[in-house]
């Protein structure tokens, strides 16, 4: 069973941190033990776990179901350190399988329903699974991606087997069955989440069973200050690691309950924190702009924090957001990598501090690097975001991108970011995202905070395009999706660059813009800028159906 040491050179491995209060783990553990048998020890059996849909799941329902789902996977063959990799919507046939997987000592690597087969096929290779593990309804692309990937076993989860496929449910004991918990080190490998794809590649990011613990006992302890009364919601999709966080391992960790609900669309969420009330949200900052439009404060009114993270959070959502809610947007910064956030403005018993993504979580430490030399800036300078505390970056089987994002054991981001001389962070933009033009720094995030301001603009994404005039080496291209009610066109585009020129420096403003009926975005949320430096570069607009 691969173990930190393992997967990662010792020159390139994340210096750990655990000298915050209560993260002194055992050698051995396994983080579904910890969870479920943790709910039963503190009395917590009897208390809702899970809301889906018409149903309500308890603790001891939950924990009795992954048993169950534990059997059934050794039934099938699966053995400890077998990658798994998983397509099931947001449901709690999902939770049950990967909790089970966690059990077992495999290896789950959920995956978003939204990829096609070709995304599928990569992740099989690349992780080497033995195991795939589909929904009936999310079956079609699977089946496609085993076909051309040898020797892996696909399984259905809620289905008979039809004689193409082993099914679970045919193996799922009759009556409650004892898992036998795999004796799993700390450190052993129990988890691989993808990242998005939105810069690139998807890269797969290894977690032991201790990170996933040390997440909940560092950032979600100390500064969302979680209760049993607590209710978790949002459109996170459990496959991105703020989605596993949220509604597989924090409920279970505290005793809350959560959302599961695999329709992602505002009036779902909006209709699932009315009936089951939900007293924590979570989304990306575009979708808040999408719920605040037409707002009824009444169908909110369990809401006691509204977070948010994945994208920058401009000053315009943040006062719209205030203005249709009653209530403060709290940024954080988290990555795949670290499996969670490490910088938050949530702080219990205190109101989010405007204009800023927060100060450095309870576990980590975060520092402020020169992007060309590593050394410390000082506040008030823009520098790379380098992190280091009880998660740490390690990836799957690519040593040459483990040792390019960490350095001298610091988790060092290709992120800039300001801090202040409070220990309050700013974000600027990505390094390989800044546009260099006629000589100037460009954060696409300042241009696009301008255009935000105004309000024909709904949504906008900012990347470098070729100067048609070949003056400059580059010039700021904007890509806009215009409010209803206002028709996008060269007139719109001049009013946009008077504004722009108006509210920001005027070298930042987009000599080119494009409208779009909605910005190509990864299943997560997030912008996905490299397709659109792609179409930039070659004078084209993108394709986002």
């Amino acid at each position: 069973m691969k173990k930190y040491s393992e997967l990662c050179p010792a020159d390139a491995r994340p210096d750990l941190r655990f000298d915050l209060p209560g993260l002194d783990y055992p050698a051995r553990m396994n983080v579904a033990e910890v969870l479920l048998e943790g709910a039963m020890e503190a009395g917590r059996g009897g208390r809702i776990a899970y809301f889906h849909r018409d149903e309500a799941i308890t603790y001891r329902e939950l924990r009795a179901s992954v048993h169950r789902h534990a059997a059934a996977l050794r039934a099938l063959g699966v053995q400890p350190g077998d990658r798994v990799v998983v397509r099931i919507a947001d449901t709690p046939a999902l939770v049950y399988v990967l909790l089970a997987a966690h059990a077992v000592g495999a290896v789950p690597i959920p995956t978003y329903v939204q990829l096609r087969a070709e995304d599928l096929v990569y992740r099989l290779e690349d992780s080497g699974a033995r195991f795939a593990v589909a929904s009936a309804r999310q079956l079609d692309e699977m089946e496609a991606a085993v076909a051309a990937t040898p020797g892996v076993t696909l399984a259905l989860a809620d289905a008979k087997a039809d004689g193409r496929f082993a099914s679970l449910p045919a193996l799922l004991p009759e009556a409650e069955a004892e898992v036998g918990y795999y004796d799993s080190h700390a450190e052993e490998l129990t988890l691989i989440v993808y990242t998005s794809g939105s810069t690139g590649r998807p890269k797969g990011a290894c977690h032991c069973h201790r990170d996933l613990i040390a997440s909940a006992d560092s950032y979600w302890k100390h500064c969302v200050d979680p209760s049993g009364h607590d209710v978790i919601g949002g459109p996170p999709s459990i496959p991105f690691s703020l989605g596993y966080g949220l509604f597989v391992i924090y409920p279970a960790r505290f005793g809350s309950a959560a959302v599961l609900e695999p329709d992602k669309s505002v009036e779902a969420s909006l209709a699932a924190v009315e009936r089951h009330g939900v007293t924590i949200f979570a989304a990306v900052v575009s979708y808040y702009r999408l719920m605040a439009a037409g707002l009824d404060r009444g169908r909110i009114g369990s809401l006691r924090r509204t977070m948010t993270g994945g994208e920058p959070l401009s000053p315009e959502t943040e006062s719209l957001w205030r203005e249709k809610s009653g209530m403060v947007l709290e940024q954080f910064i988290g990555t795949t990598e670290m499996f969670h956030c490490f910088i938050t403005a949530s702080e219990p018993g205190k109101p989010a501090r405007s204009g800023t993504m927060g100060r450095a979580s309870p576990g980590y430490e975060v520092a402020v690097l020169d992007a060309d030399t590593l050394a410390p800036v000082a506040d008030g300078e823009r520098g790379l975001l380098a992190v280091r505390g009880c998660t740490g970056t390690v990836y799957w089987r690519d040593e040459s991108r483990q040792r390019e994002l960490v350095r001298d054991g610091w988790n060092v981001f290709p992120d800039v970011v300001i801090r202040d001389s409070e220990g309050w962070f700013r974000y600027v933009a990505r390094h390989d995202e800044m546009i260099v033009s006629a000589g100037y720094n460009i954060s696409p995030i300042e241009v696009e905070t301008a255009l935000l301001g105004h309000e024909a603009v709904l949504d906008c994404a900012c990347v470098p395009a070729p100067d048609p005039a070949g003056v400059r080496d580059a010039i700021v291209k904007a890509y806009v999706v215009a409010a209803p009610g206002h028709a996008a066109g060269g007139e719109l585009a001049a009013r946009l660059q008077a504004h722009v020129k108006a509210t920001a420096p005027p070298y930042m403003y987009p000599r080119a813009i494009d409208f779009l009926d909605a910005l190509p975005k990864t299943p997560n949320g997030k912008v996905l800028r490299s397709e659109l430096r792609t179409r930039a570069a070659a004078g084209t607009s993108p394709d986002v159906s």
